[in-house]
């Protein structure tokens, strides 16, 4: 089967780590693709002022210099990216229609979903520049650099509690802030916390601490102000309180989704529908920029051979 001029071999929703990994591989296939990076939700990685857990950066780089790498390499490869965002996308495995907030509709043989995710941001008032900074998200990515320091947690529910314990893989002093929720929704996990020496507030938080006092103290001024008037020195406040997956544009297909909202795949990253395929954060709650890396190659290899196949 040849692809007329105006059927490309796959539209990239999405031009995070995941999409413009996958625009690069099918670029370097000399696959036909396109990639919409517009006014969508911002990529995490612009949230990320340093990290050193990604594979190959031992001194550590900002997030913003990954995705300005990526978008590099994918277009001297050859990749499009369009700055624009889908609306909907509909069709059948080899004739998909993708339609844009701005322009006339792509029509692709297959899709890649790689939209990402979006932080559920807490409402503390002055929480502006302190995003990715004190306020951080992800433990798994840098929680290392924090060994040994006061942490601190941020949500409700059993599931603040178990990432209260993960913790505990780096510290053991550890502080869980309830944001004015009631202990007991922490169930079965109270005692537990209780018993491992985690302590946790029902006060709301009202206010980011500015850093102030010895820069090179371990907490460096920084904490946490509650509405009951009591202040919280801590090297770093991690949030819990989940993303919210936008899959507005494929709404209609009726993907399986798990029971947290996340896009089920197979092994080669195809979801329930024939042609789309999905990658990055909205398929797996492991959010790291490796796996989104990998996903993402899965994805296009088998959507080279499989092309080749028709």
């Amino acid at each position: 089967m040849t692809a007329s001029n105006d059927l490309l071999d796959s539209v990239i929703v999405g031009a995070g780590p995941a999409g413009l990994t996958a625009l690069t591989y099918l670029a370097r296939f000399h696959r036909r693709a396109v990639a919409l990076g517009g006014a969508g939700p911002r990529p995490r990685l612009l949230l990320i002022d340093h990290t050193y857990n990604l594979p190959g950066y031992p001194d550590g780089v900002a997030g913003s210099v990954i995705l300005h790498r990526l978008r590099e390499q994918a277009e001297e490869m050859g990749g499009t990216i369009l700055d624009t965002v889908a609306t909907k996308v509909e069709g059948q495995n080899g004739d998909f229609t993708i339609h844009l907030q701005d322009g006339a509709p792509l029509h692709a043989r297959t899709v890649i979903l790689a939209m990402g995710v979006r932080d559920r941001e807490p409402d503390i008032p002055n929480i502006g520049s302190h995003l990715g900074r004190f306020l951080r998200y992800c433990p798994v990515c840098d929680g290392y650099e924090h060994t040994g320091k006061h942490l601190g947690i941020l949500g409700f529910g059993p599931g603040v509690a178990r990432h209260a314990l993960f913790l505990e893989t780096f510290s053991n002093r550890i502080s869980v802030f309830l944001h004015g929720r009631n202990a007991t929704t922490l169930g079965r996990y109270k005692e537990l916390l209780q018993q491992r020496g985690i302590d946790f507030y029902e006060s709301r938080v009202v206010k980011i601490i500015e850093e102030r006092g010895d820069p090179e103290s371990d907490y460096q001024g920084r904490g946490i102000c509650l509405e009951d008037g009591s202040e919280h020195p801590l090297a770093v406040l991690y949030s819990a309180l989940g993303c919210d997956l936008h899959l507005e544009p494929v709404q209609a297909l009726g993907l399986n989704v798990d029971d947290d909202g996340y896009i089920i795949t197979d092994i080669n990253q195809q979801t329930s529908i024939p042609g789309i395929y999905a990658a990055g954060d909205l398929v797996s709650q492991i959010n790291q920029i490796s796996v989104a890396f990998g996903q993402a190659a899965i994805a296009a290899v088998r959507i080279h051979n499989e092309l080749d196949d028709d």
